[in-house]
């Protein structure tokens, strides 16, 4: 079994990213197993083992200890073992896993320690795109007093320094472009078949919340379109150096108007 790893932020388009980039060859996915929650249920129907799993992560104060890691690897086997036996998979053929964790902790070095055989890529989005869609949804129960900048500025720091690294922006402008190079980060072997495949499923599906999923909307999505920004919030982040600075070198608008602010 060999994990292959999604990290990024909340709210980033990990979950489409993952969903799509398994699509073509049916794999399946690991979504944020570690917790907090106890996903045996639909839409996931993870085996039981998850939700000790996410028990053992919360008591060892979510740190990758050996018997996490030993009991994430089981969780990870099991998943992929039962998508296969049902039918919707080559895990067998294949044995690998999409693990998606749009969580800050563990760091990137714990990550690699602990599964030293696992394939990596990075997803970053526009900071406050993001921050947008969590305000939207009432997300906000994990904001300081900077709203997510300090989470952000983590994340980005951590991404300059990766190998293989992926933006939102290009899912939705070149999704092949994309795709092509998160399944190079995972050594998938692939070609114009599965581009089209992935492509498709970005056009036709909305991930709204992890594994829940709704028809795609024509048009950019709500986040990017309708915005609940407060005013403080945009200018904490476009007067961060760091947050501003990053935002530049990625081509991401920085003036207030462009976020709703007037």
């Amino acid at each position: 079994m060999r994990p292959l790893f999604l990290f990024s932020l909340a709210r980033s388009g990990s979950s489409i990213a993952a969903y799509a980039g398994g699509s073509p060859w049916r794999l399946p996915v690991a979504d944020e197993i570690l917790g907090p929650w106890d996903r045996t249920g639909p839409p996931y129907h993870y085996p039981s083992s998850q939700a000790r799993l996410v028990e053992d992560f919360k008591a060892a104060g979510h740190t990758l200890t050996p018997e996490v890691v030993s009991a994430a690897r089981q969780v990870l086997r099991e998943i992929g073992t039962r998508h296969a036996e049902g039918g919707a998979g080559a895990f067998g053929a294949r044995g690998v896993v999409i693990f998606k964790w749009p969580h800050l902790r563990p760091a990137p070095d714990a990550w690699r320690e602990a599964f030293p055989e696992g394939s990596a890529a990075y997803l970053i989005r526009n900071p406050l795109h993001r921050l947008n869609s969590l305000i939207a949804r009432g997300w906000t129960g994990s904001f300081g007093p900077k709203f997510d900048l300090e989470r952000f500025v983590q994340f980005a720091k951590w991404w300059t320094q990766q190998p293989h690294r992926l933006a939102y922006d290009t899912l939705s402008r070149d999704p092949g472009a994309f795709f092509s190079a998160l399944w190079t980060a995972w050594g998938l072997a692939h070609g114009a078949g599965e581009l089209a495949q992935a492509a498709a499923y970005t056009r036709t599906r909305y991930h709204g919340d992890s594994g829940r999923t709704s028809d795609m909307q024509a048009g950019p999505v709500m986040s990017e379109r309708r915005f609940v920004l407060p005013r403080e919030a945009v200018s904490l982040y476009l007067e961060h150096p760091f947050a501003r600075g990053f935002m530049e070198e990625m081509g991401w608008p920085v003036r207030p108007e462009d976020y709703g602010i007037t």
